[in-house]
């Protein structure tokens, strides 16, 4: 019963899924750094950036026809 569960995730999404959430940890521990000290102007750009690049690595990763599920 167990081994059925897991065949029905696609890894790919999994992995995306645990990727994008380590990512908005980071962010949030951003953010709750920022919100005791004052943040540099680089600080900022890099979470920004960061943001941007998780962001469309998450919408590459869940288009139609990356070879994952499609049903």
């Amino acid at each position: 019963m167990r081994g059925r569960a897991w065949r029905q995730w696609d890894p790919l999404r999994v992995a995306s899924a645990g990727l994008g959430s380590a990512v908005a940890l980071m962010l949030a521990a951003y953010a709750a750094g920022a919100t005791t000290s004052n943040p540099t102007p680089g600080g900022v750009v890099s979470a920004i950036a960061l943001l941007a690049i998780a962001g469309s690595g998450l919408l590459y990763a869940w288009r139609l026809g990356t070879g994952g599920l499609v049903e």
